[in-house]
């Protein structure tokens, strides 16, 4: 799947979120989705899935419009992991994997064996295979996350998004997850991440997009959108960069100014 978007504007509350944004994406590929708090992060990235209408410009899937493609066929060509996603009844972790493979399923079918295979697989994969029979109320956060990730894996489309999937993980975990979507995308899948962590971003995505009030500030490599004055102006920051097993790498060092405020 394919998907373009062009020039997406969005108001929330009589504020401006996003302003004008283009932005393409093809299969094969991990981007990650940066910036600071209130740049439109979450809000581009629900806008791309359908799920939040622009006030103006278009998003398409393979050049047509959700409408023409139809709910269903969305659903099993775009899952979607968003950030703060609750589970409001006491399922097991299992059966909330499961809910992943519904776009899949006919109406009040059963579980197939392929359904069961993708199921399993997914837990595997997100290293929650040993929390399957765990209610999800008796689950870290950390944990949670990692069965909700699980629920997106199983629906094995061709195009997958996820929103600070590593924000409630330990470092292990938060390698293991960016490294299974690299995998994803190394697969053909495209991959859509929203990150913080900018060592993680340069190291593992092969494209960055970098908003800043609701506007794209930089698209491309990540060695040409984690310059120190795109730095500087996107997140008011001064940067340490260093260098291991011949990859770059930036951490955050000093604050120069209070960043400017944008979207949501």
């Amino acid at each position: 799947m394919r998907i373009d978007a062009t020039g997406l504007h969005l108001s929330l509350g009589g504020r401006p979120v996003l302003a004008g944004i283009d932005l393409a994406l093809a299969p094969g590929a991990l981007v990650g989705l940066i910036g600071p708090n209130g740049a439109g992060k979450t809000t581009l990235l629900r806008v791309l899935a359908g799920l939040q209408a622009p006030d103006a410009g278009a998003v398409s899937y393979d050049g047509l419009a959700a409408r023409q493609l139809g709910r269903d066929r969305l659903a099993r060509g775009l899952a979607v992991l968003m950030q703060g996603d609750e589970v409001q009844w006491p399922l097991q972790a299992d059966h909330l994997v499961a809910l992943g493979r519904l776009p899949h399923r006919r109406a009040l079918g059963g579980m197939s064996a392929a359904d069961h295979d993708a199921v399993a697989r997914a837990l595997e994969a997100a290293d929650a295979a040993h929390l399957r029979g765990r209610t999800v109320g008796t689950l870290s956060a950390g944990e949670r996350m990692r069965v909700l990730f699980a629920r997106a894996l199983a629906v094995e489309a061709p195009m997958l998004f996820a929103d600070e999937p590593v924000a409630a993980l330990d470092p292990f975990h938060q390698l293991q997850i960016v490294e299974l979507l690299q995998a994803r995308a190394r697969a053909g899948a495209g991959v859509l991440v929203v990150l913080h962590d900018l060592a993680l971003a340069g190291r593992f995505c092969d494209r960055l997009v970098l908003l800043q009030g609701g506007r794209v500030l930089a698209d491309g490599p990540p060695n040409a959108v984690l310059t120190d004055d795109h730095l500087r102006r996107a997140y008011a920051v001064e940067v340490q960069r260093g260098t291991r097993d011949g990859v770059g790498y930036v951490l955050p060092w000093s604050r120069i100014a209070a960043p400017g405020q944008g979207g949501s």
